[in-house]
């Protein structure tokens, strides 16, 4: 999805277009050319509600950049509350002044807005909200949802980059069974559909020591590539809570030799209060 983006971007910038990148996640607007949040971009209030409109005075610099963007690209959009996406729009609207077409306001202020991200993700966090209530804050249940057009990716690229025929079946396999989960069509256990299945070759076999064989299936020979970038680059080992997330962590960390060294953030005072300190 990063690359198609991306591509996009160039694609407009070269034509001496303003694209403005956006994500729900600041991890995943670090992978957008000038990709910011989307909080930080059109200052959508923290406390969002259905009357909610952004912080966008007319005639500011944000309003200005706003009006000349000729695309806005919002990626990982099923994160956000459906809120989010409706204070924009009337912010547009109020901002490039746009009249009713047939009683009804232009969607965006008739921006062209790419919505990118996968519903089979994480969802929008609702506090102690039911599934109802998750559902109803999904970007699909707004009002600007009937005025979208859905366009799916068909290509798995990953499998056009596999090294043969044998890891690309593989990786077919893998994909396919991962779209079952996220569908819902997986088989499951006992008719449960909150216990499904995992396929035996995704399992980490009975033996003494679990961790260690799924540390040395992740990272091999991690010793002798400490030097090495790349290696950590390319590997990576996904855990559901932040306590195996800890586990883990300190569990490779007593595998690597040398000394343990601490570093603390320092955090750079405001200047108002420079002649406090």
């Amino acid at each position: 999805m990063t690359f198609v983006w991306n591509t996009l971007s160039a694609a407009m910038r070269s034509k001496g277009k303003i694209v403005l990148n956006v994500a729900s996640s600041g991890i995943a607007s670090l992978l957008l050319p000038g990709g910011r949040t989307a909080h930080s971009r059109f200052s959508i209030p923290i406390s969002i509600h259905e009357l909610s409109t952004c912080n966008v005075r007319q005639g500011s610099q944000k309003a200005e950049l706003l009006q000349k963007a000729s695309l806005i690209i919002w990626d990982e959009a099923p994160m956000m509350n459906k809120h989010c996406f409706e204070a924009l729009d009337r912010t547009l609207n109020d901002i490039m002044k746009t009249e009713a077409t047939f009683g009804h306001p232009k969607s965006f202020g008739g921006k062209v807005v790419v919505l990118g991200g996968d519903f089979r993700q994480i969802l929008s966090v609702i506090s102690k909200g039911s599934r109802f209530d998750i559902v109803s804050s999904a970007v699909n249940s707004s009002y600007l949802w009937e005025h979208c057009k859905v366009l799916k990716l068909t290509i798995n690229m990953r499998l056009q980059q596999a090294a043969s025929s044998s890891s690309a079946s593989e990786i077919k396999e893998f994909a396919d069974w991962i779209l079952q989960v996220g569908d819902g069509t997986v088989k499951t256990i006992d008719d449960d559909d909150s216990i499904i299945e995992i396929p035996p070759d995704l399992l980490v076999k009975d033996c003494d020591n679990p961790l260690l064989e799924l540390v040395n299936f992740a990272y091999p020979n991690i010793v002798a590539n400490l030097e090495n970038s790349k290696y950590f680059q390319q590997r990576a080992l996904l855990a559901p809570t932040l306590e195996s997330v800890e586990e883990v962590n300190n569990y490779m960390l007593s595998m690597i030799p040398g000394e343990e060294t601490e570093y603390l953030s320092y955090d750079t005072p405001c200047r108002s209060d420079e002649d406090q300190i």
